[in-house]
């Protein structure tokens, strides 16, 4: 098992999760970010809330910068990024960097191992964090995936430091979908609502996060991918426990696209791929849509 340290870390994608991220691994990463938030992070430090509450200082990009031999380059980006994160870094890999990327849909690591031509360590993040405002991140902790990919102990040793629970796993398209069906039931929900994961909770959506998870569950098995029968309930205590607000939510507040194609959009076509229909998903992805509409 090799555990070295690689030489040189880089977020490219220093949102909220990236650079809680970044902020924590051993070393401590070159953070790539723009606008309002990187310049509050270099003139301040990031500043954690949430499971810890610190100041960090922290080393920030414009754009990626040139890697060193040995380095660990962690994209962190939303999935409808992935090809244009891919363009901005290609020219700065070397042989030897190990790729990794933290990002929401089906198969994010082949959609950016394919645009670089090399293989990609996909992270599975089962943890929140909310960018609270330039320069200010909140995370809560939790669990990181870690599915097989090239030196992917390595990449567990960089992630320690985070005081994350690590795990390895070999069954790619068993947690795929089970981060899909999590995601298909909390993005769009608080999306819709602009609420945290553990309002979401709330006894009276009971029915409809189960009916949700259930189409995805459906269209999972005609993939080939039976998952446990207990999923929406693990779903349930996933979001009760997760106080931030979601990605899709912060996208719709600030007027930004959102990852709705890559989650209850894919659950949609690929249902209708399979001759099923998958009502729920689709009815929540044309409200993202309509909701997107109104940001413009």
């Amino acid at each position: 098992m090799d555990i070295r340290p690689f030489r040189q870390n880089v977020v490219f994608g220093a949102g909220a999760l990236g650079s809680w991220l970044g902020a924590r691994l051993a070393p401590a990463a070159v953070l790539v970010a723009r606008g309002e938030h990187a310049r509050a992070m270099r003139a301040s430090g990031l500043q954690l809330a949430g499971i810890e509450h610190a100041v960090v200082p922290v080393t920030v990009a414009d754009a990626c910068p040139p890697l060193e031999p040995d380095a660990l380059l962690l994209v962190s980006v939303k999935a409808t990024d992935l090809a244009a994160a891919a363009r901005a870094v290609r020219d700065r890999l070397r042989e030897d960097t190990v790729v990794a990327v933290v990002a929401n849909g089906f198969a994010p690591q082949e959609i950016l191992g394919e645009a670089l031509g090399r293989p990609v360590v996909r992270i599975v993040a089962e943890f929140g964090a909310t960018l609270d405002g330039p320069g200010r991140v909140s995370a809560w902790g939790g669990r990181a995936l870690l599915l097989l990919g090239a030196r992917e102990d390595r990449v567990a040793a960089a992630l320690a430091p985070t005081g994350l629970r690590v795990e390895r796993t070999d069954d790619l398209a068993r947690h795929a979908w089970e981060k899909l069906a999590l995601n298909c039931v909390a993005n769009p929900l608080a999306g819709l609502t602009g609420r945290r994961n553990c309002d979401l909770a709330d006894d009276d959506l009971a029915d409809l996060r189960q009916a949700v998870a259930r189409e995805v569950m459906e269209v999972a098995a005609r993939d080939g991918v039976d998952l446990p029968d207990e999923l929406p309930e693990r779903i349930d205590i996933v979001l009760a426990r997760s106080r931030n607000l979601n990605s899709m939510a912060q996208d719709l507040a600030r007027g930004r696209p959102t990852e709705i194609e890559h989650l209850n959009g894919y659950v949609a076509r690929q249902a209708e791929a399979f001759g099923i229909d998958a009502p729920l998903n689709r009815w929540l992805a044309a409200l993202i849509r309509l909701r997107e509409q109104q940001s413009d």
